[in-house]
This record gives C-alpha cells, sequence and structure tokens, in this order.
C-alpha cells in the first residue's frame, strides 16, 4: 500500500503538457504528428485536430515533433506547460530516429549503413509476407521469391549470397531473433530497420554476416485517447503468362516425323487420328483464378502511466492452383507501463495460426507445373462418361498423371501454432543511465499431414492410400541485460554507451509415422489408426544448442559533426567444440557532417546536408550443422559375420574437432548530400564483403567408406559493389508528391577452395541427370556449368570438316540436323572436358523506383523493381525440347531442322540420343533481366464531414494492384526465379527454371476506417 501511494503521489507530481502542432503552409491541424521526449522512447501523437497530451517525467528538457513530411523540430520546455508548433513542409527529416541494435538512434548520427522502411510505406499490400512488399525499396536487397505458392517464404539476401551455406539474415522482431516474417501481420509493422553494414550489425556479432532485420511493430502512446482502425481488402489473382506448347495436331506431326527420320515404322497411336485432335490446354486447365482476403483491426491508446495496442488480423489467399492455401490467424497486444518515476515495464505478445497447402512443383517426375506442360492435349480432363482423362492407353503417351486430377485428389496441409513473446524492464538508475532486461520466448508447434489416395486409372497407380503425418515443437529463449548511458556533456560532448549480456537456447522435438492401405478414404477417416500397415515410425530431439553473448557500443559525436561509433561482441556456441567455441567480433566507423562546418555552410547554399561515413568491422555465421566436431554414431547398421547376419552400430559422420564460426569482414565508405533544402537527396555507398573460413565439404585424399564428411573452414568469398539511392521531393501542402530510385551492383567471387581446380557441385536434374551449376574459384556461386554450342549441323560434309570433332570417336553417330557442340580445350574431341562456364545467376544490378503523390485527399503509389545483367537457366526447357520423351513439347519445337537450311537453333526430330543434342548447354541460358510494376495503388481519403458520421474521423478506400505488368525476354513462367530449396541445393543453385509454382498477377480493393 505504502508503494502504490507513492507511485501515486510520483505519478500525479508530473508535468503535462499540451498543445496543437499545425501546417505552416495553411495552418491546418496535422494529425499523427510524433511527439516525442528527447533522447527516451516516450512520447504522444496529435489527434485529428492536431491537439496533444503529455505527460512528462522528471528531467525533461525538450521535446521533438516529427512527422513524415514535414521538418522536424526540437522544442525546449523549460516553465512551459502549453508549446504550439508550426512544422514547415521538407523531404527528408534528419532528426528521425531510428532503431538500432539495442536502442535507437538520431538519423543524423547513424555513421553505418542503415536503411528504413516504415510500415506505413508497406501497408494493406495483398502480400502474406512483409519480406515481398519491399522488393525493389532498399538498395543492397535482393528478394528473391523462387516459389510463388500462397504463403512461401522468400529469401533475402543482404549485400550479396555471404556464403555456401544459410545466408539469410538475422530477423528480430520486437527485439526476438524469429528466424522469418511470415507470422507477423505486414499491417502490425511500425518501422523494418535492415543494418547492412558492419559497424551497424556487429552488436549482433555471430549471426550478423548476413545483415540484420529489425522488426519494430506499432505502439499506443502515453496521453492518447483511444484510436481505432478496421481495414479490410479483397482481391482476384491470376496467371501472368503461359508457355506456348504445341497443339494435338502439331504433336502428332513431330512424333511422327521423328520416326521417319530415323527410318523405323511409325507407332501405331501416332497415327489415331483421335490424338491429332485439341482437347485440353493444360496449363489453362490447371492454371485458374485465385482470391485473396484480409482483416485486421487494431485499437491502441493510453494514460499517463500506460499505452496500449491491441490487433487483430486475418489472412486469406487461395492459389491460381486447386487445393494451394496460406492462411493465417494473429492477435499481438503490446503494452508499456509506468511504476513511478523510474520504472517501466512493458510487453510485446504475438499469437499466430497458419495453414498452408502447396503442390510439388520441383520434380522432374511428378511435379505439378512439370506434367501440365508435358501431357498430351488431345487428352480430356474428363472422359464423357465423367471419370478422369488419362495417358494409361499407351507408354507414348509418358508415365505422368492428369495434372488437374492430382490438383483436386491430393490432400496435404502444414499447420504452424506459433507464440513470439517479450517482456522488459527499463530502470532510469539516474539522469542518463538506463538498465534494461529482456526475456524473450519463441515457441512453435508444426503439425504435417499427407494422404495420397489409391490411384487406379492413372498411368502412375497406387494401389494403397498412404498417410503421412509429422509433428514439430520447437521454442527459443532469449535473456539480455544491459546497461545504456547517454548523455550530452557541455552541449558539444554526446555520448552513448551501451553494454550487456545476452544468452539464447534453442530447443525441439519432432515425431512422425507413416501408414499404407486404407479401406475407406472418406475424410473424417483419415487417422493413423485407421491404416492397415505402418511402413514408418520415428522421432527425436532436435540437437538443442545455446550462445552465450556479451557485447558493448560507444558512440561519441563532437559539436555533431564529428561521429565515432566503436562496437565489440563476443560470442560463445555449443554449435562448436570448447576449443574453438568463442568468437569476437569487433567494429568501428566514424562520420563527419561537413554540411555544419562553417566554412562550408557560408559558402555552399545549394548544399543543404554533406556527410561521409566510413567503417570496417568483422562478423560470424553459425548458421551451419551443429556439433560437427563430434563423430555421429548411427545405430540398426547390417553386418554380415560368415553367413551370419547382426545388426549393430556405425560412425555415419567423421569428426572435424577444429570447426569453427564462418566470419565475414566487412569495409564500408558512404556518401550522404542534400540539395535545396533537402528537397534533394542522395546517398553513394561502397563496399567491400570478404568471407573467410567459410565451411565448405573438403573430402581427404585416400579416404574411402560411406561416412558423411564435416565441413572445414577452407573457403573464401568476396562481394563487393556500389549502392546508390537518389530521392526528390515537392509541392505544397496540397499537392505533394516524391520520386525515389536505388540501385546496387554487386560482384560476387569465390576466392578460395580447396585447390584452384575444385568445385562444389549441384543434384542433377530432370530425367536425364543433367549437371546444370558448380561454384568454382575466381567465379560467382552456383554458376551454369555445360557445354557452348555453335549452331545446328546442316549437311553430312560440315561434320567430316569440323575440327572440333576430327579426333571425337562419337563423330559416326552425328547426323545432320544435331547440336554442334564446341571443343573448348582444342583436343578436337568433344567430352566433359569442354564444359566451361556459362554464365551467372547473380544479377549484376538489383534496382527499384518509388513514385508517391497525393492531391486533395486522392493518393497514388507506385513501386517498381527490376534486376539487370544475369543469366536464368531454362532447365524446363531443356526437358521440354526432348523429343526422346514421349510428352509434349514447347512450341518452340516447330522450328526444328527438318532439311539443309531449316534451323540452326533447334535440331531435328529423332528418337536417338547419341548426340545428346539436349544436354547442359548455352541453348538453354536466357538473358533473366526484368522490369516490373510490383505494387500500385489508388486511394481516396473521404473527411468526416463528408461521410457525416460522428466517432469516425476518415474513410480511405483505394485499389491496388500487384505484378501489373512485368517486362522481360526470359521465354518461361517468369523470371523472379531464385533458390532451388526444393532440389536441396540452397545457395549451390540459382537461377535454374524449373517450372516451379509462378508468379501472379493481383488485383485488390480495400477500405480502411479510423475512430
Amino acid at each position: 500500500m505504502v508503494f502504490l501511494c507513492a507511485a501515486t503521489s510520483a505519478v500525479f507530481a508530473q508535468k503535462t503538457l499540451t498543445g496543437k502542432v499545425t501546417g505552416a503552409a495553411d495552418g491546418a491541424g496535422l494529425p499523427g504528428v510524433n511527439v516525442i521526449i528527447t533522447g527516451t522512447a516516450s512520447g504522444a501523437s496529435t489527434d485529428a485536430k492536431g491537439n496533444y497530451t503529455l505527460s512528462l517525467p522528471p528531467g525533461a528538457k525538450s521535446v521533438l515533433f516529427s512527422f513524415i513530411g514535414y521538418e522536424p523540430q526540437t522544442v525546449t520546455i523549460g516553465e512551459q506547460t502549453v508549446i504550439n508548433v508550426s512544422l514547415a513542409a521538407a523531404t527528408k527529416g534528419l532528426g528521425e530516429v531510428v532503431v538500432v541494435g539495442y536502442g535507437v538512434q538520431s538519423r543524423r548520427d547513424v555513421t553505418g549503413t542503415i536503411a528504413s522502411v516504415k510500415g506505413a510505406d508497406i501497408k494493406n499490400l495483398p502480400v502474406s509476407d512483409a519480406a515481398q512488399a519491399i522488393q525493389g525499396r532498399v538498395t543492397g536487397v535482393d528478394i528473391v521469391r523462387s516459389d510463388a505458392a500462397p504463403g512461401s517464404t522468400p529469401a533475402i539476401r543482404i549485400r550479396g549470397t555471404g556464403t555456401i551455406n544459410n545466408a539469410d539474415p538475422l530477423i528480430l522482431i520486437d527485439g526476438v531473433p524469429a528466424g522469418g516474417l511470415a507470422d507477423v501481420n505486414p499491417n502490425d509493422i511500425a518501422s523494418m530497420e535492415i543494418l547492412k553494414d558492419a559497424s551497424s550489425s556487429a552488436i549482433y556479432g555471430t549471426r550478423a554476416a548476413n545483415g540484420v532485420v529489425i522488426i519494430t511493430t506499432k505502439r499506443g502512446n502515453y496521453g492518447e485517447k483511444l484510436k481505432a482502425s478496421v481495414n479490410f481488402y479483397r482481391g482476384v489473382t491470376n496467371t501472368i503468362r503461359y508457355i506456348p506448347l504445341l497443339t494435338a495436331p502439331d504433336l502428332v506431326k513431330l512424333k511422327q516425323e521423328r520416326y521417319t527420320n530415323d527410318g523405323v515404322a511409325i507407332e501405331p497411336i501416332w497415327q489415331d487420328p483421335y490424338y491429332a485432335t485439341q482437347r485440353t490446354d493444360w496449363q489453362k486447365a490447371l492454371f485458374g483464378s485465385g482470391d485473396i482476403t484480409n482483416a485486421d483491426v487494431n485499437l491502441r491508446g493510453g494514460n499517463n502511466t500506460s499505452n496500449y495496442m491491441l490487433s487483430a488480423g486475418y489472412y486469406n489467399e487461395n492459389g491460381i492452383i486447386t487445393n494451394s492455401y496460406f492462411k493465417r490467424y494473429s492477435v499481438r497486444i503490446n503494452s508499456e507501463h509506468k511504476l513511478g518515476k523510474r520504472l517501466k515495464v512493458g510487453e510485446n505478445l504475438q499469437l499466430t495460426y497458419k495453414q498452408n497447402s502447396g503442390p510439388d512443383t520441383y520434380s522432374s517426375q511428378t511435379g505439378l507445373i512439370f506434367s501440365a506442360l508435358r501431357f498430351n492435349p488431345a487428352i480430356p480432363v474428363h472422359n464423357p462418361d465423367g471419370s478422369w482423362g488419362t495417358s494409361k492407353a499407351s507408354n507414348e503417351l509418358g508415365d505422368i498423371n492428369n495434372p488437374v486430377y492430382t490438383a483436386e485428389t491430393t490432400d496435404t496441409w502444414t499447420k504452424n501454432y506459433r507464440m513470439l513473446a517479450s517482456v522488459y524492464a527499463e530502470l532510469e538508475i539516474m539522469d542518463g543511465l538506463t538498465l534494461r532486461a529482456n526475456y524473450g520466448f519463441d515457441g512453435s508447434m508444426m503439425n504435417q499431414f499427407n494422404f495420397a489416395p489409391k490411384v487406379l486409372d492413372q498411368t502412375r497407380a497406387r494401389d494403397h492410400a498412404e498417410l503421412f503425418n509429422r509433428s514439430e515443437s520447437h521454442n527459443n529463449q532469449l535473456s539480455e541485460i544491459f546497461l545504456t548511458y547517454n548523455k550530452v556533456l557541455a552541449n558539444v560532448h554526446h555520448l552513448t554507451v551501451t553494454g550487456g549480456y545476452s544468452q539464447q537456447t534453442y530447443n525441439g522435438s519432432w515425431n512422425q509415422a507413416e501408414r499404407w492401405g486404407f479401406n475407406d478414404e472418406s475424410k473424417d477417416q483419415l487417422v493413423l489408426s485407421n491404416g492397415n500397415d505402418i511402413h514408418d515410425a520415428k522421432g527425436n530431439y532436435f540437437n538443442a544448442n545455446a550462445i552465450a553473448s556479451g557485447f558493448i557500443r560507444g558512440f561519441y559525436g563532437f559539436k555533431d559533426k564529428y561521429l565515432l561509433t566503436v562496437t565489440f561482441r563476443a560470442d560463445g556456441s555449443s554449435k562448436f567444440s570448447p576449443d574453438q567455441r568463442w568468437g569476437y567480433f569487433p567494429a568501428f566507423s566514424a562520420g563527419w557532417r561537413i554540411s555544419d562546418e562553417t566554412f562550408f555552410k557560408d559558402n555552399v547554399k545549394a548544399v543543404s546536408n554533406l556527410k561521409i561515413t566510413g567503417g570496417w568491422g568483422q562478423l560470424g555465421n553459425q548458421n551451419v550443422t551443429e556439433f560437427q566436431y563430434l563423430a555421429q554414431i548411427d545405430k540398426d547398421r547390417r553386418y554380415n559375420f560368415g553367413e551370419t547376419a547382426y545388426t549393430g552400430v556405425w560412425n555415419s559422420r567423421l569428426a572435424n574437432p577444429d570447426i569453427t564460426w564462418e566470419k565475414a569482414e566487412m569495409t564500408n565508405i558512404s556518401l550522404e548530400a542534400g540539395f535545396f533544402h533537402d528537397k534533394l537527396n542522395t546517398t553513394i555507398t561502397w563496399f567491400n564483403k570478404n568471407t573467410k573460413d567459410m565451411l565448405v565439404p573438403a573430402p581427404e585424399m585416400d579416404l574411402h567408406g560411406t561416412s558423411a564428411i564435416p565441413d572445414r573452414n577452407l573457403g573464401q568469398l568476396s562481394n563487393k559493389g556500389w549502392e546508390v539511392e537518389v530521392g526528390y521531393q515537392g509541392g505544397n501542402d496540397k499537392f505533394h508528391y516524391n520520386v525515389s530510385a536505388n540501385a546496387s551492383f554487386i560482384k560476387n567471387e569465390v576466392t578460395k577452395l580447396y585447390d584452384p581446380s575444385s568445385y562444389i557441385g549441384s543434384t542433377p536434374y530432370g530425367r536425364q541427370g543433367q549437371e546444370i551449376s558448380r561454384t568454382y574459384v575466381g567465379q560467382p556461386l552456383a554458376s551454369y556449368y555445360g557445354w557452348k554450342t555453335g549452331g545446328i549441323y546442316q549437311t553430312a560434309d560440315e561434320i567430316n570438316n569440323d575440327p572440333n570433332i576430327s579426333k571425337d570417336p562419337n563423330k559416326a553417330n552425328i547426323k545432320p540436323g544435331d547440336v554442334r557442340f564446341l571443343d573448348t580445350n582444342g583436343d578436337n574431341i568433344v567430352n566433359d572436358k569442354d564444359r566451361v562456364n556459362l554464365g551467372s545467376p547473380n544479377p549484376k544490378m538489383v534496382y527499384g523506383i518509388q513514385a508517391n503523390a497525393g492531391y486533395k485527399g486522392f493518393d497514388l503509389s507506385l513501386s517498381f523493381a527490376g534486376v539487370s545483367g544475369v543469366k536464368l537457366y531454362n532447365a524446363d526447357k531443356m526437358q521440354g525440347m526432348d523429343p526422346n520423351y514421349p510428352y509434349n513439347l514447347y512450341a518452340d519445337a516447330l522450328n526444328r531442322w527438318h532439311g539443309a537450311g531449316t534451323s540452326n537453333s533447334v535440331p531435328r526430330m529423332t528418337l536417338g540420343n547419341a548426340n545428346q543434342n539436349n544436354r547442359t548447354s548455352d541453348r538453354f541460358v536466357e538473358n533473366g533481366d526484368y522490369f516490373s510494376l510490383k505494387n500500385a495503388s489508388l486511394g481516396y481519403t473521404i473527411p468526416s464531414k463528408v461521410w457525416g458520421r460522428s466517432g469516425i474521423s476518415d474513410i480511405h478506400v483505394y485499389v491496388a494492384a500487384q505484378n501489373l505488368f512485368i517486362l522481360t525476354n526470359y521465354s518461361g513462367l517468369t523470371p523472379q526465379l531464385g533458390y532451388n530449396y526444393g532440389t536441396g541445393d540452397g545457395n549451390r543453385q540459382r537461377g535454374v527454371d524449373v517450372a516451379a509454382y509462378p508468379q501472379a498477377r493481383t488485383f485488390t480493393f480495400g477500405a480502411t476506417l479510423n475512430f
């Protein structure tokens, strides 16, 4: 009771500040202006008329007024209880506060490279993942989404791919490592900060080598009356493009030509007029229209001692392929409370339920889109009797099933339940010195269901039904405590020091089971107990691991002109042996605000801001297989001694006791410039990132056996380049606009592996088992590797006189109409030794353009994205142009060679494969450049006086589109190809088109009501 009385007295002793914020041009009140107590995160925001009320803690000296599109102002409080402010229109708020590791910092004082995206910039975009929303918006950040199935997670690459291993950045949501962005509702995000260089990232040490993404969710404000917003949008999705394929008559024509060319009798099925009749466009039969529905509600407010934000969201996306979908239900509660003058406590709680289903679109045997591109166009989706169309009539029709049947009868889904929570307490020990303790928890449960029914009327038959269930649980726990000292001394020395301790632990377990044979395939009977035969049953713990860390960062600014930041972190990880467990990661950066120098301000009027920064640091990456310093022992190994079989254990993986961190060393230099009172702004950055001790699998000479080989710290990788940003904002209070563009230029090169001739390969693809990508020293990661070609042999004389094959033992098997492969090593034989680098899947330039405008309640937003200088490998076309298989072909096959002079690009139709015309070669390497209008929206805000309803401050209605157009010369379904995680290659293969789930075009209509 005594404590409560004391706390109550302290609250009533606090000073209250009120006032109004208006626009300088017209004197109208500005709603939503941030009013922040300088040096703290406490504040309020103005109401619909520009009024605010703010409770001031003891010692508060000044307040900062900031609003997007206006020049910020800092006002000394003194004895004032009412402060009215008039804000002038501006282009870039130099007083803007950005989130950095373990704190916030004024944009003016930042010496590292931090990009910031505000939640307002990405709100109401029809995306399930916030990463999709920032594509093209941040220089140096490449968003790669190969699989566009609903709910699929894109890869984020910051300043290139920094390792052959896991190159994903560290993602923090309200301070808790979260692994990904799919769980957070994009409309709950207040800001996203991307830490790109070593100086800004080093405080996260071992996990920061691939960059850091910090998500801060929305909060209420102290002294803010209850506000509510309701948002809803709905839209439709459709296919952007189709691949031209042969129609049934043309397919029969080319099938017959194969036999004629080879001098053998034509199979009867290709003389049957039934198969020369076009019945189905299988792409259009498989690709339909999808839809998106989103609804969310947000409540926020506060009083003198507490603030809160509550939100609930629903997102449902049905894909363009039947039974592909993603659903998310989310609830968020954020609050903060003052307990007396110096203590604050708060929490952030996010609860999420997700369910998604997506087809297999990676397999070259049963992949769904692969099947649609190959299935015979004379076969109907349904026969006249209602049964499913099938290719069982002949082996000449192929061994794939009706893709629409597969899509509609396969029942598979994954459900995820997740809680992401953090609680914190912050104690102001003395003026400028704060102690903060954080506890974070990230827990999830996953259930997977996959039912494959009995299949009797398709080519790939299954005489029994199969049910597979898998369950997983994971939890991460984070404990942190740190001190922050922030003080301005003698009005010229600004000192901020942050130091503390962090500990994170990870645990998890899994189990799975599979049963075959279900007498009743009704949906409500599909449980494991109803299966006849146990096919699989196993489970285990995931490898538990932990990190313990100490960190310190110091910032010093002299007269706000000369800036220095120094950071150091030490991390110990249980993934490595005790002798190699600790890593040490230093970094520093410095800045000089030249525009604040007297000699500059007095003589250069057009330049309103000029700042140069530079830094160096080391970062770490521990995202590798854990415990490779130990030999792995597995059970149930069968051995034979004489005629007797025994079951025992075996060494399934060798040990490497010296394994340790991957290290990234980065140098960074930036120039920031603002012109004409910061209406025009630009930033130019040069960086050099070198990954050392990269972990690669390295077998030893004379090593035999079946045990897996552990990684060794042998590799080195370089990413160096430039980043350029430029933006202009103009207009007045009635009409305002801004245009910005960014581009990053990155050169990726592997500088060391085991030895100069060694390489890291990728998984062979397709029914031909073709190797497509290799990583060599001196070349970019995952470069394409194969044969160069020189057209088509037109006559026998060309074959006989070709020096490329003058000594080739296969020369006699080559015929006119075959591909001319080039002898690159000069031995007059075309064989494996002639394979060379065919191009890089890593773009030389990634760029984006944004344009926004507003006029009398109307708002327009456009966001473009593109890449340049990139090659893609059309692996699906490699299979779709191969006449050796009994499938449909790409329409390009009509341009085949069928006599001297008829074609110099597409080989003849043949049943033979002596020349391997469709091997991995430059025939299937294409220009992958594209330019896309990723997002566009047009809206109108209906003011309350028009709406005529009390309690509603405004209604904003809008129409939006995603992937409205894409300009490209690439011939596949989409040029937006990334990493083939579906084949297990990860960073070892990029830009290879395996006919994965394509991008879709989306149109939405929505409305937001603010109360």
